[in-house]
């Protein structure tokens, strides 16, 4: 799994001429889990129900979901050394992957979790992230040529390897909507990420790069066409963005106070999940697109008033 985040961490305001403007969106801290810090957020479902990983009072990275207020939050551990959630469905189905073992696998929307399999195999190396109201998912493994692949699967087995007709070095499956149109990112002959989304019944992807970046990564896609993720410019700095595909318009998102924005998973509403390096520390957010489904902060704090912790650069 590559993650070419050449950290040169400089100030994060940095945005293309051939970029859209900064977003006039709303950016709405996250609660930390009680006692816990460096929290990152990496799905959102249609309920405003998120889940993401944090570092607990003992150091240790365990996994969490409940409502984005932080009013019930539920913390969980796999059997490795670091439980890391990425995606949600509106059931409650959270895919995501350890660590340390680098082992895939799915939870239930009762607790239970399982090795997520290929071909009777337990499935490391690489991720499963989005996962559609059915409980298809969307990640990717390694082939016997030992290619990654992009995969799509349902009930903790990959079901089908999907072709992706653009000429690449391999590639992975990160959203999944309820139509099935896969979203992820793919690698060119130089080993440079691009983003694409992959509709049911085209011939060809959706080749998403943001203008101007070094890569692009796509992490979600919901029903309305909008994708989001997040790309590195030239000068080192991360930033997410969000991608309308009818009106093929990008918005680049940097948090506010920022040193580098991650993007993950976005929900219908066009409320997205983000983590970003403050100079306190580090934050998770939900950035709103518009007013409608953007949701509340229990106890509203500042950006300054996070736990501190150094942020670290989430694998893509």
């Amino acid at each position: 799994m590559r993650n070419s985040l050449r950290l040169t961490v400089a100030a994060a305001c940095l945005l293309s001429a051939a970029s859209s403007a900064l977003a006039a969106g709303t950016w709405v801290p996250a609660n930390v889990p009680t006692g816990g810090s460096t929290f990152t957020v990496f799905g959102i479902n249609n309920k405003s129900v998120v889940t993401g990983a944090y570092t607990n009072s003992s150091g240790l990275i365990e996994g969490v979901v409940g409502p984005f207020d932080g009013s019930n939050y539920t913390s969980f551990s796999d059997s490795g050394s670091g439980t890391q959630p990425r995606g949600l469905n509106d059931g409650g189905t959270i895919m995501g992957f350890d660590t340390g073992t680098l082992q895939q696998w799915e939870r239930s929307a009762s607790g239970t979790m399982k090795n997520i399999t290929q071909g009777g195999n337990p499935v490391a190396v690489a991720l499963a992230q989005g996962v559609n109201k059915a409980g298809t998912f969307a990640g990717d493994y390694t082939n016997s040529s030992a290619v990654e692949v992009g995969a799509t699967g349902t009930k903790g087995k990959y079901k089908n390897a999907f072709k992706l007709k653009v000429s690449n070095t391999g590639y992975a499956g990160r959203a999944i909507d309820t139509a099935g149109d896969v979203a992820g990112w793919y690698f060119d002959s130089s080993g440079i990420q691009h983003g694409y989304v992959n509709m049911v019944g085209a011939t060809k992807p959706i080749k998403v790069d943001v203008p101007n970046a070094f890569y692009t990564v796509v992490e979600g896609l919901n029903d309305k066409g909008i994708v989001s993720g997040q790309w590195e410019d030239n000068s080192g700095v991360i930033h997410g963005f969000v991608y309308d595909i009818a009106k093929k318009k990008y918005t680049s998102l940097d948090a506010p106070g920022s040193t580098f924005t991650q993007v993950w998973g976005i929900n219908n509403s066009g409320v997205v999940a983000a983590s970003a390096a403050l100079s306190t520390g580090t934050g998770s957010f939900a950035y709103c697109m518009t007013s409608k489904g953007c949701p509340a902060h229990a106890g509203v704090v500042s950006t300054q008033q996070r736990p501190s912790g150094k942020a670290v650069p989430q694998a893509n």
